[in-house]
Order: structure tokens, then sequence, then C-alpha cells
């Protein structure tokens, strides 16, 4: 497995520094957050510089915009311009030669609410995730959807994916541990590690394109690192036993407030 970090966590420097800072740890593999306070500073020269630092060994993946952007909506310019938004991510990738482009699922406030108007919200899902993946096959770009702990998004349970790889067979999935614990604990589930392992072992291993590492204490997405009530190394150790090879990106706001020195630490005495 490969470890590396979200630059979406680091808030307080620019861009170029947490990328030097990320560097200068010893970590090699990043995930670019292409928000806010970041994004506006990823111009024609970061992009450059980032692919420069691929073809000297570095590993990226991107992580598509999610704020203010739902491939569900029932409005055709907010479609229109979350379509841009992952293209926009999807033409990063490209050019960098990152892998993958994780992305969020669509979502309709009323799911669960008004079941013809949810079915149709699905159906404009449907067709933008299809033409953003032909834009992305053309590139070589592989797109790794994110399960997402609020039952108003089209991928909130992980057995769910199956029905999009069914539709989709060249789609990935983004195991996002903290987001699967919630949805179980959301559940009821008494014990919602195993059932997020009885899901993966479902879904199979070769269904897991990407994995996001968090924790939290079950009640919201505090993105926590090591700390909280899932055993996350329960989860590393199953993602190992099974073959997993892929990156593994922390994402917690502990690595600015503490240190990546104090979090790679943690990270050591968990998979040593």
């Amino acid at each position: 497995m490969k470890f590396g970090f979200s630059t979406f966590f680091f808030i307080q420097k620019s861009i170029n520094e947490v990328i030097d800072d990320i560097i200068s740890s010893g970590v090699r593999t990043i995930e670019l957050s292409l928000e806010t306070p970041h994004v506006q500073k990823m111009d024609k020269d970061f992009v450059e510089q980032m692919a420069a630092l691929a073809g000297d060994g570095l590993e990226f993946s991107i992580h598509a915009p999610f704020f203010e952007v739902n491939l569900g909506s029932h409005q055709p310019e907010i479609r229109q311009f979350s379509r841009n938004r992952v293209k926009m991510a999807i033409d990063m990738a490209y050019a960098i030669g990152a892998n993958p482009v994780v992305l969020h699922p669509g979502y309709t406030f009323w799911m669960g609410k008004i079941k013809d108007v949810a079915e149709k919200s699905w159906k404009f899902f449907i067709k933008d995730m299809r033409a953003i993946l032909s834009y992305a096959r053309k590139k070589g770009v592989t797109l790794a959807l994110e399960s997402i702990p609020m039952h108003l998004f089209f991928f909130y349970d992980l057995p769910e994916f199956k029905e999009l790889k069914d539709v989709f067979p060249d789609l990935g999935m983004t195991l996002d541990t903290g987001h699967a614990f919630l949805t179980k604990i959301a559940k009821k589930e008494k014990k919602p590690e195993e059932a997020i392992i009885s899901d993966l072992k479902y879904l199979g291993i070769n269904n897991i394109t990407h994995v996001h590492l968090h924790n939290n204490k079950g009640k919201r997405d505090d993105h926590l690192f090591p700390d909280g009530d899932m055993d996350i190394k329960r989860m590393l150790n199953f993602l190992r036993e099974e073959g997993y090879s892929g990156k593994v990106i922390i994402e917690s706001y502990e690595m600015e407030k503490n240190g990546i020195p104090s979090v790679l630490e943690k990270l050591r005495s968990m998979i040593s």
C-alpha cells in the first residue's frame, strides 16, 4: 500500500508550501484537492511543476471539486457547471499523470420523500456520469466514486456500488473508511467494522480503486487519525490480507494541527 496525504487538510499554507512539507517528510504519495483555498493557485505553472515531480517518482491522485457541485441536480446550469468542474480535474490528472480522480456522487434532497422526483434526479446523475466517464476514458484517467454518509447521495452505503458498477464497468470506487463507518453506525450495525469488511468481500477487492483513511466518533465526519471509535488497524489488516496495493490517503486535520511527523509516527505504529 502507498500511504500519502491529502492537501485539503492543510489550509494555513500555500499549496506549494504544502507540497514541499509533504515531500520533506519523506512521503511520496499526494492527493491534490481541487478546492478552495488552493485550487485558485493551481495554474499552468503549478501543473507543470507537479508533472515534473511525477516524472521524478512522486505519485499523485486528484480529488475533483465537490463544493457546490451536484451531478444529480434538476437545474441544467448546475449540472453543466458540475461536469465542467470534474472535467477540469480529469484534464489536470492527464497533464500530471495522476490516478485516480476521486469524485462525489450526485444527490437530491427529495430522496425518500418524492419518489418520481428522486428517480428523475438519479437519471440525471447516470446521464452525467456516462458523459464524464467517456471523457475520462479518452484521457486514460480512472474515476473513483466515493460514498458519502448522507442518505440523500446516490452512493451512500457500500453495497450500492454494485448497481453503479453494473451500469459503468470501468468506474472505480474510493473506500472512505470514516464515511463507511458513519453509515454503518447510522444503520445500527452492532459490529460496523465487520459489516464494512463483509461489504468489501461482496464487492471484491478488485473494485477498491483508492482508499481515504480517517476515523471518527460515530456521530459526525470528524476526520480524526487514528483516534476514534473505528478499529482502523482492522481495516488496514484486511486490505493488506486481501492484497490491496493502491494508494491510501490520510485525511485528517491532525496533520496540520499536530504536524506531519506525529501523524507518520502513529501510522508506523499501526502498520508495523
